[in-house]
C-alpha cells in the first residue's frame, strides 16, 4: 500500500494537502499530490523547510485510501496521466526539464500566497513566465529565481486545461451551461445545465472546477440570488467540457446517463431513494449527510450510514424547509461505498 501523508504548511490545523513523497534532494521534497476523492492530482515541488508537519495516520487519510482503492478499481484514479509523468523524473532537474510550456502554481519565500503562470522557459537559474489568457486566474508574467521559489505545482487537470496551447479564443459558446448564485455567498456559485424545474425547486446537472459532469442539484427557487447564463467563465468552462469530452473524461461517474432519464421532478425522485444525499436547510450553511429512504409528500425520511468524513443524519426533514439537496458525482458516489 503507498504511503500518504498529510502535508501541513501553514498555522492551520484544518488546511493540509494530501500526497505520497516521490523523492527528497538537497533540502526539496516532491510528491504526488491527490484531490479530496482520492485522484492523483499534481506535481508539488517544495521546499522542505516550508513543511511545518507530516501526518501519515489519520481516519481522514484512511478514508482517502479507501476511496483510492475503488478509483483504481473503476480505472479513475490518475485521469490525466501523472504517473508517466512520475516514471521521468528522478531529480529536481528532470522535473524542471519538464515545465516550460505548462501552467503552474507556485508561491516565493517570504511570502504566503501563490499565483498561477505559464513557463516560457527555465535557464541560468531562472523561471521566465510568460503572459497568456485565462478565463479563470490573473496569470502572473516575469522573471522569478529559482532559489526564491518556496514551492511549485504543476500537471493538474484544471492547469493543463488551461494551458493557452489548448484555447480558441474564437469559440464564445457556453453549451447551454449557467452560474447559480445563491443568496447565502453570492460571490459563488454554482455551473450547471438546468434539467427540469416545478413550482418552487429547479433540478441542475452540475459541473466540477474542471467541467467535468459532477452531481444532480435540487435548488429551492427562493435560495437564489440570480441566474447566468452568459460570462467568460461559462466560456471557458464549456471550452474544457468539450476537451474533456473528447478524452473520454467528461463523465466519470456517468451522472449524464441518470440525467437523460429525468424529464420531471417525480423522475429524480425515484433515481435517488436508496442513495447517499447532502442537504442544507433553509438559513443554514452546513451541509448533512444521509441516505434518502423515502419521499411521502414533503416528508424525506433520512437514515445514517458509516462515514470516514461526515457525521450522518437519521430522521426526517420537510422538503419545503430545504435550501439545496444534492445527489451522485464523486463525492457521494464515493460516500455510497460505505453503504
Amino acid at each position: 500500500m503507498e504511503k500518504l501523508y498529510e502535508i501541513y504548511t501553514g498555522e492551520d490545523e484544518d488546511s493540509f494537502e494530501v500526497g505520497k513523497l516521490l523523492f527528497e534532494e538537497n533540502g526539496w521534497q516532491l510528491y504526488l499530490t491527490l484531490d479530496e476523492l482520492g485522484r492523483d492530482d499534481s506535481l508539488l515541488l517544495i521546499r522542505k523547510s516550508a513543511v511545518m508537519r507530516l501526518l501519515d495516520q489519520s481516519d481522514y487519510l484512511a478514508e482517502i485510501q479507501r476511496r483510492r482503492d475503488l478509483l483504481v478499481q473503476k480505472g479513475l484514479a490518475d485521469p490525466f496521466k501523472l504517473e508517466d509523468k512520475v516514471s521521468l523524473i528522478k531529480s529536481v532537474e528532470s522535473f524542471m526539464d519538464l515545465l516550460p510550456g505548462q501552467v503552474v502554481y507556485f508561491g516565493l519565500e517570504g511570502e504566503d500566497y501563490q499565483q498561477w503562470g505559464y513557463i516560457d522557459q527555465i535557464s541560468g537559474g531562472r523561471v521566465s513566465f510568460a503572459a497568456y489568457p485565462s478565463g479563470k486566474y490573473q496569470p502572473f508574467a516575469g522573471e522569478v529565481a529559482v532559489s526564491q521559489l518556496r514551492r511549485l505545482a504543476a500537471f493538474s487537470g484544471e492547469w493543463l486545461l488551461d494551458n493557452p496551447k489548448l484555447r480558441d479564443t474564437e469559440d464564445t459558446t457556453v453549451d447551454g451551461l449557467c452560474e447559480v448564485h445563491l443568496k447565502e455567498d453570492p460571490a459563488s456559485f454554482a455551473v450547471g445545465q438546468l434539467l427540469c424545474a416545478d413550482d418552487d425547486f429547479s433540478l441542475y446537472l452540475t459541473l466540477d472546477e474542471l467541467g467535468r459532469d459532477d452531481s444532480l442539484l435540487l435548488v429551492k427557487k427562493t435560495a437564489v440570488d440570480r441566474v447566468i447564463d452568459q460570462s467568460e467563465y461559462l466560456q471557458d468552462i464549456s471550452r474544457c467540457r468539450r476537451q474533456l469530452k473528447e478524452k473520454g473524461l467528461a463523465d466519470p461517474f456517468e451522472v449524464q446517463g441518470k440525467a437523460a432519464n429525468i424529464k420531471q421532478m417525480q423522475d429524480f425522485w425515484q433515481l435517488v431513494a436508496g442513495q447517499v444525499v447532502s442537504f442544507v436547510m433553509k438559513d443554514e450553511e452546513e451541509a448533512e449527510y444521509g441516505i434518502l429512504k423515502s419521499k411521502e409528500g414533503d416528508a424525506l425520511s433520512l437514515e445514517q450510514y458509516p462515514s470516514g468524513k461526515y457525521e450522518t443524519f437519521a430522521g426526517q426533514i420537510n422538503l419545503a424547509e430545504v435550501g439545496r439537496l444534492e445527489a451522485f458525482g464523486g463525492e457521494l458516489t464515493l460516500e455510497n461505498g460505505n453503504c
